[in-house]
């Protein structure tokens, strides 16, 4: 009997033990289950993470590719605006040459213009001298006409004695011994 009671005490021992082990193994299982649960949950964490991040890149992709191509656009528009700067600087040295040349010619004309005021000046005291002249030499005329018409009527009274030259002037003048009006065609 004593084996009989060692064989049911190794029987409970390994009752024990087996239900030691179905209780570890349940508790194995519960933790297993439980961090599956976890790994299954950190798993949809990540994966909801990683489409967030893919969604991200997508709009970081369709941003980088919206920026390629502004950034081509915007080179395009740099290689229009450096051709229209060459285009207006060149414009613009045209119009300076231009310029330059007016401003020569304006020079020039500035000059002639001094010459002409200074020849204009000359002139203009020339012609007051002239003026005078002629004014003396009218003066002069005057004087001598007058001596030479007294002269006539002298020479008119001895030629013709007892014609009256009272009211002769220079618009008078004989014709047969009588003293007339000249007439304009006369």
């Amino acid at each position: 009997m004593g084996a009989l009671k060692q064989e049911k005490q190794a029987w409970g021992l390994r009752e024990e033990a087996h239900q030691a082990s179905l209780k570890l193994a349940q508790e194995g299982k519960e933790g297993a289950e439980a961090y599956a649960r976890k790994v299954e949950q950190a798993y949809a964490d990540l994966l909801a993470h990683l489409t967030s991040h893919q969604i991200q890149n997508i709009g970081l992709q369709e941003v980088a590719r919206a920026s390629e191509v502004q950034q081509r656009k915007l080179e395009e528009l740099y290689v229009v605006g450096r051709q229209k700067l060459a285009e207006t600087e060149g414009a613009l040295a045209a119009k300076v040459e231009a310029f330059d040349l007016f401003q020569a010619e304006a020079n020039k004309l500035q000059v002639g213009k001094e010459f002409l005021d200074k020849q204009l000046a000359s002139q203009d005291s020339r012609i007051n001298e002239l003026e005078r002249e002629v004014q003396e030499l009218t003066g002069e005329m005057v004087g001598v006409f007058d001596e030479g018409f007294q002269e006539a009527l002298v020479q008119a009274s001895c030629e013709i004695p007892g014609i009256n030259v009272s009211n002769c002037d220079p618009t008078h003048h004989v014709v047969n011994g009588k003293v007339v009006p000249l007439e304009l065609g006369d």
